[in-house]
């Protein structure tokens, strides 16, 4: 039963395959993409929101290797393998695939979903012009923008919450010394 979750977990080069299957049970597929390190309450309505657009919510997991390209050597957090399996154990997912590169460009041309669904912080006003927008005008489906559904918490904050707690507490007797100089009593 551990590696039930892998029967939700669909390659790259099985998209296509999915979209036809999909397709034939007249289901609407809803995609969306992101790096998915230490899971919050934002993300969890994000995906909700998404699946409420369709039957079917496939959701890209961006590498190990593409999050070090975007966000730098100190992430992701969790490896692939494991953002990858807890997605798998949420309700609104019904499929996850693992993205190769930053950009979701060629998943969403394998996959062809009607609904291609993301974050408006992560798009300027000139996203009509990106490579995801294209690809998904050009085969007739629908890209929808929404806002962050939680503006309070984010990844980043959750690890600055952690350590900055941790560091309060390892500090404290220091900081007590830098109020006055040293002196004897």
């Amino acid at each position: 039963m551990a590696s039930a979750w892998k029967k939700r977990l669909i390659s790259q080069s099985d998209l296509m395959t999915l979209h036809e299957k999909l397709k034939e049970k007249g289901k609407k597929i809803v995609f969306t993409a992101g790096s998915w390190d230490l899971l919050h309450v934002g993300q969890c309505r994000y995906l909700e929101e998404a699946k409420a657009r369709g039957d079917i919510l496939v959701v890209g997991v961006s590498s190990n290797e593409a999050i070090k390209k975007v966000k730098g050597p100190n992430k992701p957090i969790l490896d692939e393998k494991v953002r990858a399996e807890m997605l798998t154990y949420l309700r609104p997912v019904d499929f996850v695939t693992m993205l190769p590169e930053p950009s979701c460009t060629p998943s969403l041309g394998l996959l062809k979903p009607d609904i291609f669904i993301t974050v408006k912080e992560d798009w300027t006003e000139e996203y009509k012009k990106s490579k995801e927008y294209k690809t998904v005008s050009k085969y007739g489906g629908e890209v929808i923008v929404v806002d962050r559904q939680s503006t309070a918490i984010s990844t980043t904050k959750i690890v600055q919450r952690a350590i900055g707690g941790h560091l309060g507490a390892v500090f404290k007797d220091f900081m007590e010394l830098r109020k006055d100089p040293l002196k004897e009593k």
